[in-house]
């Protein structure tokens, strides 16, 4: 556990120089006879960007009016270091006022030297006007105007706000079992019974111990790449899906499958083993399962859903890292729960020759693994050639040609067979470019009615479309990496109820594969943390915005909102 302590510290290490807003931007006012003052007081190595400072009274937008000093230029943008002071004169606050109760609309968004951008910000305050001066006070939250313009993470947002810190973890806790059984963890159950697998003998008690770890290490990584997220307002996973990135992974992959078929052994110095040995009784693994927990959360992880968007939202409002890392973390440590039994089933199994079988077929999940990953960046057909080949070794490594002496021996043959068979064709499939495979047994074609996506990937031509549709307006953000945006495709929009409702919509999807500058842009502006999103727009207003996965007949739910 002290390497655990260790790792800790050093993660606190990592993030001591982040600052939180309230460091970064201290935001205050003071007024008196001539004008009210707007001072924003920047912390070490932050900037502000001149063409993101928004003032607004009543909801009139008066930045123009206001005499800004001098900006420096920095990458060719505009920006201000260190204090920053604008004057709203009385004269201004009297035409757009009229001396009654006002709102002031602050919104501002800067960057720290290091790198990191923070979300923007926006800050309100009331106005009266007492003796020719205006006091002014800060509102913490806006009444909506519209309910049903609340999204699932601002809900759980504002939980996260007012509940305390033990029905928060207990209440994350159970978000994170509920999210063990979405798809994009299954990938996490091979990985870790492989790894367990490959440590030959090893008691029941320290095949829990090494399951625990790794979960831990899962969740570690969660909290630290939430945390990241929410201050970059950019999508982790986004980050990690370049093609050198995902090239990586799946060396690593192709590395670990070589180890189990013993090419070559994962092994710590002698001096290191020894004195793990000494401490442990067993000492094997623990590294090896540590790193493989952190990455497999990076590379396997689920796609954002509401509890993670809305714990990700608390962090990016609020600054307050401490309460935002439990939560993703309690949640992750949730989702490994299955996990955790898993190990300790594998504890059960008692060693044998047979395990060497296991062991190879562990093996050829690990290169399965590694070419899923290459999905995301290969055209299809090499995956497919990919799995063929893949499928063919595998049906000659576990005895495909040996002698049947006894029935298990033909079922598996039999089995094998059937694998052989299918890794043939879609090696042909891959080899002659087949995308669709057609149906012998019936002469008439099955028509399906598809959903007419626009694809759009600038946020000016976004919102403009937006702001001139004459119908109703859905965004899908989605990706080539992620999982549930697949099930969305495949199952809801595909679904002819869902298909009839949406045909009302004006349909936009936006690709964010890539993580680049402008995708980026977009899903900052609409508060989106990584797909699949959906949001839905009546009259130019946002009416509901829906994070992950979800059914047809939820969805259709959900959108059947008033129009008015």
């Amino acid at each position: 556990m002290r390497f655990v302590f260790l790792l800790l510290i050093l993660f606190n290490f990592i993030f001591a120089n982040i600052l939180s807003l309230d460091k970064a931007f201290n935001v205050t006012l003071n007024s008196d006879k001539q004008a009210l003052y707007i001072n924003f007081k920047l912390g070490d190595e932050i900037y502000l960007y001149k063409d993101k400072i928004t003032i607004k009274l009543n909801e009139k937008d008066i930045t123009k009016l206001l005499n800004f000093p001098n900006p420096i230029i920095k990458d060719n943008e505009y920006i201000y270091y260190k204090n920053l002071s604008l004057a709203v004169p009385n004269i201004l606050l009297d035409q757009y006022t009229q001396k009654k109760d006002s709102l002031l609309q602050i919104t501002y968004q800067g960057c720290s030297n290091q790198g990191l951008c923070y979300q923007p910000q926006k800050i309100n305050y009331s106005l009266k006007e007492k003796n020719n001066i205006y006091i002014y006070s800060k509102i913490n939250k806006i009444k909506q105007q519209n309910p049903t313009s609340a999204s699932e993470e601002s809900i759980i947002e504002k939980f996260i706000n007012t509940e305390n810190l033990f029905t928060i973890l207990i209440t994350f806790f159970g978000y994170g079992l509920l999210l063990s059984l979405t798809p994009c963890t299954l990938p996490m159950i091979p990985i870790l019974s492989s790894l367990i697998m490959s440590k030959v003998g090893i008691s029941k008690k320290y095949s829990f111990f090494l399951s625990f770890i790794y979960v831990f290490f899962m969740s570690l990584a969660y909290a630290i790449a939430g945390i990241i997220a929410s201050y970059i307002g950019a999508s982790v996973q986004g980050l990690l899906q370049k093609p050198v990135v995902l090239i990586f992974f799946s060396l690593i992959f192709v590395l670990f499958s070589l180890a189990m078929f013993e090419v070559f052994n994962f092994e710590l110095p002698s001096k290191f083993q020894n004195f793990i040995h000494k401490k442990t009784n067993q000492g094997k693994g623990i590294i090896s399962i540590a790193i493989m927990g952190f990455l497999s959360a990076l590379i396997v992880g689920p796609c954002v859903a509401a509890p993670l968007a809305g714990a990700l939202l608390y962090i990016a409002n609020s600054g307050d890292m401490i309460l935002g890392g439990l939560t993703l973390f309690t949640m992750s440590f949730g989702m490994g729960i299955p996990l955790l039994f898993i190990g300790l089933g594998i504890g059960f199994i008692k060693p044998g020759q047979w395990m060497k079988k296991v062991k190879i077929l562990f093996g050829f999940i690990m290169l399965g693994m590694a070419i899923w990953i290459l999905e995301r960046i290969l055209d299809f057909r090499f995956i497919l050639i990919g799995y063929g080949v893949l499928g063919v070794f595998f049906c000659v490594f576990m005895g495909i040609f040996d002698k049947a002496k006894n029935f298990l021996n033909s079922f598996k043959k039999s089995l094998l067979i059937l694998i052989l068979s299918l890794s043939i064709a879609l090696f042909l499939a891959g080899i002659f470019n087949i995308k669709e495979v057609p149906n012998f047994l019936s002469n008439q074609t099955q028509k399906y009615n598809f959903l007419n996506f626009t694809y759009i990937s600038n946020l000016d031509e976004l919102l403009n479309v937006i702001k001139n549709s004459q119908k109703k307006v859905m965004i899908d953000f989605t990706a080539t990496w992620c999982e549930n945006c697949k099930l969305l495709d495949n199952i809801t929009f595909k679904d002819p109820a869902v298909i009839k409702e949406l045909n009302e919509y004006k349909l936009i999807k936006v690709d964010v594969s890539e993580n680049n500058e402008e995708q980026i842009k977009i899903m900052k502006h609409f508060n989106v943390f990584g797909p699949p999103v959906l949001i839905f727009f009546q009259n130019n207003q946002e009416k509901l915005k829906i994070t992950g996965f979800i059914k047809p007949q939820d969805l259709l739910k959900k959108i059947s909102f008033d129009e008015n």
